[in-house]
């Protein structure tokens, strides 16, 4: 499927387990583009939470990270070494976007039924990031365009399977909850289809499932 150019601001919603990933993945994806001449991209990252110890591992801090608001030192570290001009928000979500392209990284069934609920312009790309322990998915839509909205399609994500879900964020719970590179390999994913948009201009699929204890990766079509 041809999709033409039209990703230049891109925003990410939550900087914790998979958000820190791909802010430093979409940096080298900012730094290749403009080594092949192409028009860079802007981010705004999201995230109202500090960094603590217990993220340091599997979450892309380091010690003197700790106490600091994640998506201020994530873009601060990306513009000195980058020299890029990208924007942090020590904020939740907003309720509204005008980006092209929104990455939700949330971790409770709340934070998605809120930007679920939000307004962004027509056509927007909405990309959904999500694991457990061992698993996860990444799924690409739009808001009224011609990719299903994801939240419609899933409606799962928004409103999840049990009534009693906890809104605990699993970025903060030790390894036995979720395993060392889960998080990585959701933002791995994420990554190739969002450089396949602004590289090749095209996809193949719009996301994944994948089971990391099972070696099981079923691809999302178009």
């Amino acid at each position: 499927m041809n999709i033409p150019r039209t990703i230049k601001d891109i925003s990410v919603y939550g900087c914790g387990g998979t958000g820190s990933h791909i802010i430093n993945g979409l940096a080298r994806i900012n730094y290749a583009l403009k080594q092949l001449n192409k028009p860079e991209i802007y981010v705004t990252a999201y995230d109202y939470d500090t960094v603590e110890y217990a993220n340091i591992g599997r979450q892309a801090f380091y010690e003197p990270d700790v106490g600091h608001n994640k998506a201020k030192v994530l873009i601060d570290r990306i513009n000195l070494y980058y020299r890029t001009n990208w924007k942090s928000s020590p904020t939740k979500s907003p309720s509204s976007s005008k980006s092209d392209l929104i990455i939700s990284c949330v971790d409770t069934v709340k934070s998605r039924e809120s930007i679920g609920k939000s307004w962004c312009k027509k056509g927007a790309f909405l990309m959904d990031c999500g694991n457990s322990k061992t698993s996860g998915q990444v799924i690409l839509g739009q808001f009224d365009g011609d990719l299903p909205n994801i939240y419609t399609e899933h409606s799962d994500l928004m409103y999840g399977d049990e009534p009693n879900e906890t809104e605990e964020p699993g970025c903060v719970d030790e390894y036995f909850r979720q395993d060392l590179f889960v998080n990585s390999v959701v933002a791995d994913h994420a990554l190739h289809l969002v450089w396949r948009l602004l590289r090749w201009e095209s996809l193949e699929v719009r996301g994944t499932f994948f089971d990391l204890n099972k070696s099981i990766t079923n691809p999302v079509k178009l």
